[in-house]
């Protein structure tokens, strides 16, 4: 476990296509993926639009990304989703100190800090609990 890639920030007002999305990957997880895992790290995304048109599935085969197929409908077994429940908690903690858009993003940045390999592998390690509670749940949503 590597940790964190690069986070991206985009305007507000944009709306992520195929072609914004691509051009996210390959600036931060293609260099982060070359680097960290010399290209055999595996990328996990949901079943988005932008991330399941023609356009995204040609980049990712001509960058020979891996691919982990993701069911539908899951945001309890998706990683990521985990961390945005964790950073909107860290954001409300300091959201009387947060009056403005560039310092939003400076605690969004400083949060982001804090995704350490070992916090990242702690992510990733909870997994196969909250399988076995989705299982539980005949596949609804768990509550934690």
């Amino acid at each position: 476990m590597r940790g964190a890639t690069e986070l991206a920030v985009f305007p507000g007002e944009m709306r992520l296509n195929s072609q914004g999305y691509c051009e996210i990957l390959e600036r931060c997880f293609v260099r982060f993926n070359n680097s960290a895992y010399h290209g055999f790290g595996k990328l996990v995304q949901d079943n988005a639009p932008a991330h399941k048109s023609a356009y995204t599935t040609a980049k990712l085969e001509s960058w020979e990304v891996q691919i982990v197929d993701w069911p539908p409908e899951s945001p309890d077994l998706n990683p990521i989703e985990l961390v945005w429940g964790t950073m909107k908690t860290f954001l409300r903690r300091r959201q009387a100190q947060i009056k403005n858009v560039a310092q939003l993003r400076d605690a969004v940045f400083a949060f982001w800090k804090t995704l350490t390999p070992e916090v990242c592998a702690r992510y990733i390690k909870g997994i196969p609990k909250r399988m076995e509670k989705v299982i539980e749940q005949n596949g609804r949503n768990i509550k934690e």
